[in-house]
């Protein structure tokens, strides 16, 4: 009996010891940080100079696996995204979908952990208008009194927009959706 008890607290201990380096351990283990794109792979793009741009969505979900904080990153390479999927699917096993970086780049939204279902994120528009590429993020949440899952949730969607040398800049926005 002794000896399981010992191995019990050695279990907690590894997960507790876990759980604080993810937390207060290095920035490269909770943030993705990735280089901007060359200058050739901006010129090897057919991209408008300004308005809308394609969006393409490569995956969302409410249980991203890593990604306990509200994040968006941008990131611009092959290792940058597989950290990317890394952080929505863990080792889950799903597979990642190629991106062909010299004409795209992925970017990911995460709402953070929440407390109840009902909430959402989306990449809802990009538009370009000059040097300034504006990333439209959505986030929703349930209404006063509507009834939802009890349980914790983890919001994300990773897409993919064409290649621009455009300064990004964000719009967030809230929507509360209706009770059901």
């Amino acid at each position: 009996m002794r000896d399981i008890l010992i191995v019990l607290g050695m279990c907690v201990a590894a997960i507790v010891v876990g759980i604080l380096l993810y937390m207060y351990g290095p920035a490269e283990m909770r943030e993705v940080s990735n280089p901007a794109p060359s200058e050739q792979a901006a010129a090897n793009t057919a991209e408008p100079v300004s308005g809308a741009v394609s969006i393409q969505v490569l995956d969302a979900g409410t249980n991203a696996g890593a990604a306990a904080q509200r994040k968006n990153i941008a990131t611009y390479d092959t290792d940058g995204f597989e950290r990317l999927w890394q952080m929505a699917h863990g080792n889950d096993g799903t597979p990642m979908p190629s991106v062909d970086f010299s004409e795209r780049y992925v970017i990911g939204v995460f709402a953070g952990t929440k407390s109840s279902g009902g909430h959402g994120i989306e990449v809802s528009e990009v538009r370009d208008s000059g040097d300034t590429r504006t990333v439209v993020i959505t986030l929703t949440k349930p209404g006063a009194g509507c009834m939802t899952s009890q349980a914790l949730t983890s919001p994300y969607q990773i897409v993919t927009v064409p290649i621009s040398m455009a300064v990004l800049s964000k719009v967030e926005r809230t929507v509360e959706t209706a009770c059901q």
